[in-house]
């Protein structure tokens, strides 16, 4: 049995330092349409309008969606994206990536937010960067890293990412070989169809399977005669067989062909 506590400790001193977690409120802009923070400094409306924007893109499930004043001419979107690797967050890659690039060709600004403006919002912007500049992800990731310290996509975005680098490459490689392929036929049938139009006998003779047959010579014998046979029996002549010649059938050893 033990009698003396001085043997235990306390289990929450209070001279313990605690790491504070880090969050940028700062507005970060990664392009000059591109904008990004934490949540806190998105809902301040004269800081959003000082930068001159005019879109604010919420991608935060459990934030409530931030409504500004009719008058200010600032659009709130919001996207239910949960801050888990194991979330599905590449289907609405295109769909953001689309929007980002519809306000750029508009001349509008574009700021996305989370809840720090670390991982759900900076892995939007990264996949808007692969698919409309065209840019590798390490390379986005060092331009937005250099805009924004605290850019940290959690592990499972980040594979996301991955795939989606691969998918948009594999699109511009695949893309151009189809269209080459639909021109040559478009190009193809246009020939013919130019040709049809002097004549279809002449467009037959081209063909090369047609030409191949028309230069072959065969045999002929003046007493040339077929049998036919159906199912290893014999056929009798009749009218099929002797269709001009139904009377006299002996007449058809004699016929030249």
């Amino acid at each position: 049995m033990i009698t003396n506590t001085h043997y235990f400790v306390d289990s929450s001193p209070s001279n313990v330092n605690f790491i504070p977690e880090l969050i940028d409120y700062n507005v970060s802009q990664i392009t000059p349409y591109v904008f990004v923070t934490a949540e806190n400094t998105a809902r301040q409306f004269t800081n959003i309008s000082s930068h001159g924007i005019t879109c604010v893109i919420n991608l935060a499930k459990e934030l409530p969606q931030i409504t500004f004043p009719s008058r200010s001419g600032i659009e709130s979107l919001k996207y239910p994206i949960i801050d888990n690797p194991t979330f599905p967050a590449l289907r609405y890659f295109d769909i953001v990536a689309d929007r980002i690039a519809a306000n750029v060709t508009s001349n509008r600004r574009t700021l996305l937010y989370c809840h720090h403006g670390r991982s759900r919002s900076i892995t939007f912007i990264l996949a808007y960067l692969i698919k409309h500049h065209h840019l590798p992800l390490y390379i986005a990731y060092s331009l937005v890293k250099s805009k924004r310290y605290l850019a940290s996509p959690n592990v499972g975005f980040w594979s996301q990412l991955k795939k989606y680098e691969l998918y948009q490459r594999n699109q511009k490689q695949i893309i151009p070989q189809i269209l080459t392929y639909f021109q040559d036929s478009l190009a193809y049938s246009g020939q013919i169809l130019n040709k049809m139009s002097n004549g279809f006998e002449r467009v037959l003779t081209q063909l090369p399977i047609v030409n191949v047959f028309a230069n072959t010579i065969y045999p002929r014998n003046r007493n040339f005669h077929v049998r036919r046979y159906y199912h290893t029996m014999q056929r009798r002549p009749s009218a099929y067989s002797y269709p001009y010649y139904i009377r006299l059938p002996r007449r058809v050893y004699r016929h030249r062909l």
